[in-house]
């Protein structure tokens, strides 16, 4: 950590403050012409692509297979830091929303334009809640709305991967679209919120190979969540092996 870090920190901050305002704005107002997927997936790209490069972070994907431009998936990938979202805005070349919490609903321009996307809100504040928002989404994803989805449900700041929560299976197994694992190898080197800390870098994206969820029932999630893990697992520098990873506990 250094006085530049820390000083680039504060302009990220700032930078993707006023970037999402701006294109949270444009987004609702061309929403109002035209109510697309696809006008959001660009008002998202250019938004990703805006923050990254106000931030000096380039990207490198990288795809292991192909993908139908038609239909929907689940995109699920790790959680390394804020900029997440953005990386993969810009990254995922599909129309996509994302899974977000219902307090989100309330942010200023942000909750205005989730709420007007292809992306879903799930209320976790009470199991009932929490069961309903999940079939609501899996209707949504099974109508063409692809979304995208963090196994881990909180950010791990670092190149490590933490447990899997069971709640993001419950979406995709509800849905029966494919799980499309996606892995941010490091991210986590261009930002750590949590120590205030940022500096300009190259990121490197992993699209993996769908994973088909036909037929899946919740007795599956199990293996489908040590599956997943160990997909994006092995595409991170010096990964460790999956052993117990999904939480039975979890809902």
């Amino acid at each position: 950590m250094t006085w530049r870090t820390r000083l680039f920190a504060l302009w990220a901050l700032l930078w993707s403050a006023a970037m999402t305002v701006i294109f949270a704005v444009g987004f609702l107002v061309s929403n109002v012409f035209r109510r697309r997927a696809e006008t959001f997936r660009w008002w998202a790209r250019w938004w990703g692509r805006a923050i990254l490069l106000g931030l000096g972070v380039r990207l490198r994907v990288e795809k292991r297979g192909r993908l139908d431009p038609d239909r929907p998936y689940v995109f699920a990938a790790n959680h390394q830091n804020a900029l997440d979202i953005p990386i993969l805005a810009a990254a995922l070349e599909h129309a996509f929303g994302f899974v977000a919490k219902a307090e989100l609903e309330k942010v200023p321009f942000l909750g205005a334009a989730i709420k007007h996307s292809p992306s879903v809100f799930v209320d976790r504040s009470d199991p009932r809640r929490s069961l309903e928002s999940i079939r609501r989404a899996g209707r949504r994803i099974r109508d063409g709305n692809s979304v995208l989805i963090f196994p881990e449900g909180e950010r791990s700041y670092s190149g490590q991967m933490g447990r899997f929560k069971k709640g993001a299976f419950v979406l995709a197994v509800e849905a029966g679209v494919p799980l499309v694992p996606v892995t941010i190898r490091n991210g986590f080197t261009v930002l750590d919120e949590r120590r205030r800390v940022a500096r300009p870098g190259l990121v490197h994206v992993v699209v993996g190979e769908p994973i088909p969820l036909e037929d899946r029932t919740r007795r599956d999630i199990p293996g489908l969540m040590d599956e997943l893990y160990a997909r994006i697992a092995r595409e991170l520098p010096a990964a460790p092996a999956p052993t117990t990873l999904h939480l039975p506990s979890e809902t």
